[in-house]
């Protein structure tokens, strides 16, 4: 148990400390928390997430339906209700997921999540990037 935790505490570290500087135009779809660019599989603990959203977006291109899914499916947008994460709908083709306060992240909710843009993710020429959103207090 000790061994997994620190496993999964060792890879967020390296996650973080892989930020890229390349955004956009020339990285496509992206992944965004706190001004700074995030590679595809990176780490984000949920209390991270709560007071600023992670932004998934596609620059130049149109929301088509668009969508995050994570271990519990569909994450809702723009007014849907799901115990762990909600999303909002930005400008162009942008999808952020957040945490509302006080909640966390249950367990039901620890994992991988998968954002789709500009369409869902059953169209096989939609962009695809994915991120880990762990809750901090199961370390």
């Amino acid at each position: 148990m000790a061994v997994s935790v620190l496993m999964v505490l060792v890879i967020w570290l390296l996650s973080v400390s892989e930020v890229i500087s390349q955004c956009p135009p020339s990285s496509g779809i992206y992944l965004r928390h706190n001004g700074t660019c995030y590679p595809n599989g990176s780490y984000f603990p949920d209390n991270s997430i709560r007071p600023t959203p992670l932004r998934c977006a596609l620059l130049g291109a149109t929301l088509n339906g668009g969508q995050w899914i994570g271990p519990n499916g569909t994450v809702p947008c723009d007014g849907g209700n799901n115990v762990n994460v909600q999303c909002t709908t930005g400008s162009g083709a942008s999808l952020s997921v957040f945490i509302n306060s006080p909640s966390y992240l249950g367990a039901d909710g620890d994992g991988w999540y998968k954002c789709c843009l500009p369409t869902d993710c059953s169209d096989p020429n939609t962009n695809i990037i994915f991120a880990n959103i762990f809750s901090k207090r199961r370390l």
